[in-house]
């Protein structure tokens, strides 16, 4: 499958999301495709990326003059496939336009995010010839026309090395605070306090004046001190050094979201132990109690007995899956409209 994609045109789209678009590009330039990557957004400033997720009409203007200038300068019919990854910003008659620039392409849509919190993308389905979705319950939708697609992990996280006697960290957690996240991690914390156990938490936040907006709104927040958080995010490689260093990967799923974070999948590639608030994991190809632990959010009951428990490796077949080639290789399986 990789040898289809030599010699292969394609355009891509996607937010910046800590290099992922970068990172599908590199990898197809690696199996022989030509490869051309854009923003999917035309700004990345914390405003930019709030109004285009509660209103983008207030940007319409600024965004149809950033998808003006990308189609000006494409040359016409150049690309065998378009693909967007979390398609939301681009209205839907600038797609329309683009559809029509590059008319003998196929048009591929992957949204790692739950239409419930992408409600622009309705609008942009309809032009897509193939859609891939990381959320089974969007995929159960016929009006939507997914196909489910769970994500994928980068080729870094192969090269993590699980050794016990090495790992300085019983639990890590590393991502933004939202909805309920900051209430069940102090929870957590002090459980594993109580075990003798140790915790590094990594909880983002993307301005201090958030922040301060949270303790000012949210009782749960009251008692938060602006030290115990960080506002610049952390780097690939820094992430990486914390998972090697690490026995346990936390994650706390946002409550509306049903499909697996990338931080899940990322676990598989470095075959590490992880506990997560989301059920359907129990639901998936992957998954073992012996690896996974699944975490009530509602009873925040821990067995101790997990840490205990060595880690079972995943069949070839499965790991692959779920890699970046893999995940590739499956959504650019169909290679034409009939």
């Amino acid at each position: 499958m990789k040898d289809s994609f030599k010699g292969k045109k394609i355009l891509l789209f996607s937010p910046q999301f800590f290099g992922y678009g970068e990172e599908i590009g590199s990898k197809l330039r690696e199996f022989g495709a030509v490869v051309d990557y854009y923003d999917e957004r035309p700004g990345n400033d914390f405003m930019t990326k709030a109004i285009i997720r509660v209103n983008k009409s207030f940007l319409s203007k600024k965004i149809d003059t950033y998808y003006n200038n990308i189609i000006a300068h494409l040359v016409p019919n150049r690309y065998d496939f378009v693909l967007f990854l979390n398609a939301e910003a681009i209205s839907e008659k600038k797609l329309v336009a683009l559809r029509k620039n590059q008319s003998k392409a196929i048009f591929i849509v992957y949204m790692w995010d739950s239409l419930k919190n992408k409600k622009y993308t309705l609008d942009l389905l309809p032009h897509f010839d193939f859609k891939h979705t990381f959320d089974k319950e969007d995929s159960l939708n016929d009006a939507h026309g997914f196909r489910f697609r769970p994500l994928f992990f980068l080729d870094a996280y192969k090269k993590i090395q699980s050794k016990p006697d090495s790992m300085k960290v019983d639990l890590l957690f590393v991502g933004t605070v939202h909805s309920d996240r900051y209430q069940l991690l102090m929870h957590i914390k002090e459980q594993f306090k109580a075990w003798g156990k140790t915790t590094d938490y990594f909880m983002f936040f993307q301005s201090k004046k958030l922040f301060y907006a949270q303790k000012t709104t949210n009782k749960t927040f009251r008692a938060a001190k602006q030290g115990d958080f960080e506002f610049t995010s952390l780097s690939k490689q820094k992430l990486i050094d914390k998972i090697s260093d690490s026995s346990v990967v936390l994650d706390i799923q946002h409550p509306d979201q049903k499909g697996l974070t990338m931080r899940t999948i990322e676990m598989i590639g470095a075959q590490k132990k992880i506990i997560t608030t989301n059920k359907e994991i129990m639901t998936y190809d992957f998954y073992n109690p012996n690896n996974i632990y699944y975490l009530d959010r509602e009873t925040l009951r821990l067995d101790k007995s997990f840490f205990e428990i060595p880690y079972v490796p995943i069949q070839k077949e499965i790991y692959y899956k779920y890699s970046i080639d893999g995940w590739l290789e499956d959504v650019f399986s169909t290679t034409s409209k009939d």
